[in-house]
């Protein structure tokens, strides 16, 4: 291959990639905990536009967990809650809302924070869950009611003693840098 060619090449993988499109990420958060303590894990959104409503099912396990409270992250207004509810028992979470009466929002923020208290040691997983309406675990809609395509990323919380607190702080980082490593290491 010639020095042009190489050349050609690497300005066309170059702005193919940087004139890609981007579809906006839905992220958990990782969070690190101690037993018997409160904290928090937020859901946030990267490059979205003319996001209006939407609508988050989520999965935890409820031997290591249990949800305190469900807080609005102030990305857009909840003109209408259409669902703010969790269930400590079955390890579920669910939110929706819509804002209303103002633009839709873009860009990037918090959608919404899970105030979590710590029941025992252990990593749970946060993961979007799959409903009958949400077969992917979330629905994000524009102001024309149209569905926005996302990218989900599931997240975790790992729990610890105080002792044992500085290894689950490293396994939280490792798996951020890493997230491939989460999927791998457990079967699927």
């Amino acid at each position: 291959m010639s020095q042009i060619q190489r050349v050609g090449l690497t300005v066309g993988l170059v702005l193919g990639t940087a004139c890609a499109p981007s579809v906006p990420v839905i992220r958990i958060e990782d969070s690190s905990l101690q037993i018997n303590h409160t904290g928090q894990a937020s859901v946030t959104v990267e490059r979205i536009t003319n996001l209006t409503a939407f609508e988050v099912h989520l999965s935890f396990d409820a031997h290591i967990l249990e949800v305190v409270e469900l807080q609005n992250g102030k990305f857009i207004k909840p003109d209408f809650i259409i669902e703010n509810s969790f269930d400590n028992g079955a390890g579920t979470i669910d939110y929706a809302v819509a804002q209303i009466n103002d633009p839709p929002a873009k860009g990037s923020g918090t959608l919404f924070t899970l105030i979590l208290r710590a029941k025992a040691e252990g990593r749970s997983p946060l993961y979007f869950r799959e409903t009958q309406a949400a077969p992917a675990g979330a629905l994000f809609s524009n102001s024309d009611g149209m569905a926005i395509q996302v990218s989900l990323m599931d997240g975790s919380v790992s729990v610890a003693d105080s002792v044992n607190m500085l290894p689950a702080l490293i396994s939280s980082l490792f798996l951020r840098v890493f997230p491939e490593q989460d999927r791998l290491g457990s079967g699927d």
